[in-house]
């Protein structure tokens, strides 16, 4: 029987089980919760346990929305988070942690939005709605980068790294809350402002590094005069490296920072032993152009809403690709001024936990 427990505080094991596990990604990992916490969420641990021993978990955050209500989200500002199982346990025994888990949700009156369908490939239908938002795009890697640089990124991907090699472009990794501030906050600020999204505050990012330390990758593209052009944020977490943050100067983009940047880090983290580079979702065809020109390969990502009742279930989940979020993307692109996006960005993230 497996037994379900929603206050689980011992982080070394729950960290141990997520690394251990070949879908896990880095917000699933215990520090997430205090790192949302800055936007006044309350963390929870799912736990499922057999016999004493951990055989899932299910991180989650409590959310209080003015728009949405009082749900529990996994994970807020990412496009992983949700349930992962022991891939030893059966059907039966997944089916049955999970009906013990809207038990619970709905004893309390809860909503759960799970983002990412990764770590539980497929939920069944009479425990939650799904919602299919695209794909993600993941590169295996192997030790050997000169058989990828070879044989695995393509034609145009080698050019542009050369080229940004030619044009003077340097990469460094190092990540410390002096860079974090200096050099890849003003870019990311740019890069959301050209985007139409709300920006996160500094915070979240340096919440990250206190929780996550070494996991967090930062790579920083110069020109030749030492000037940051773009960044690349990332998180290593098992044998996989998740790319959350790519910045950059629209200035610069005709020295092929970028391409250089994605090349740099993929050669550091397979000689470290990763076997995965996750590029992320893949929602329209210009990311999904520029993903598989690395040799990835697709898979289906969807999210989960376990309603605990009617009145939850008409909210429904927050939808990054709905009509109405475009169009205030749009909005907020044009016609936002900076300033006033640095101030208003965090609290409209912590409405929508997205």
């Amino acid at each position: 029987m497996i037994e379900l427990r929603d206050d689980w505080t011992d982080a070394a094991a729950w960290d141990a089980f997520v690394d251990a596990h070949p879908e896990a990604r880095y917000c699933q990992l215990f520090g997430y919760g205090s790192v949302v916490a800055c936007y006044g969420y309350r963390p929870r641990q799912f736990a499922f346990l057999r016999n004493g021993t951990l055989v899932g978990v299910l991180p989650a955050v409590e959310v209080t929305s003015l728009l949405y209500g009082r749900r529990l989200v996994s994970q807020p500002f990412s496009e992983y988070g949700g349930v992962l199982f022991d891939p030893a346990l059966d059907d039966a025994e997944r089916d049955a942690a999970l009906h013990r888990l809207l038990e619970t949700l709905r004893r309390r009156g809860r909503t759960l939005e799970l983002h990412g369908n990764h770590g539980l490939a497929e939920m069944p239908a009479d425990l939650a709605a799904a919602d299919e938002v695209g794909h993600i795009a993941v590169m295996k890697l192997t030790a050997d980068t000169e058989a990828m640089w070879r044989d695995t990124v393509r034609y145009s991907v080698r050019k542009a790294v050369r080229q940004a090699q030619d044009y003077g472009v340097t990469v460094a990794f190092d990540c410390t809350e002096d860079l974090l501030r200096r050099d890849f906050f003003p870019l990311y600020l740019k890069s959301m402002q050209r985007l139409g999204v709300p920006p996160h505050k500094p915070a979240y990012y340096l919440r990250s590094l206190q929780a996550f330390g070494a996991r967090m990758i930062l790579a920083t593209a110069r020109q030749k005069d030492g000037v940051p052009i773009a960044g690349l944020l990332g998180f290593a977490c098992g044998g996989r490296v998740n790319i959350i943050n790519t910045v950059s100067d629209p200035a610069y983009w005709n020295l092929k920072a970028n391409d250089l940047l994605h090349w740099e880090m993929i050669r550091r983290v397979a000689a470290a032993g990763h076997a995965r580079f996750d590029f992320g979702s893949v929602r329209y065809e210009g990311q999904s152009t520029y993903k598989k020109k690395w040799g990835t390969e697709l898979a289906p990502h969807r999210n989960y809403l376990l309603a605990a009742g009617a009145r939850a279930e008409r909210r429904g989940m927050v939808r990054s690709s709905s009509s109405a979020m475009q169009r205030m993307s749009r909005l907020w692109s044009s016609y936002m001024p900076g300033p006033i996006g640095q101030r208003l960005g965090p609290l409209i993230r912590g409405q929508l936990a997205r």
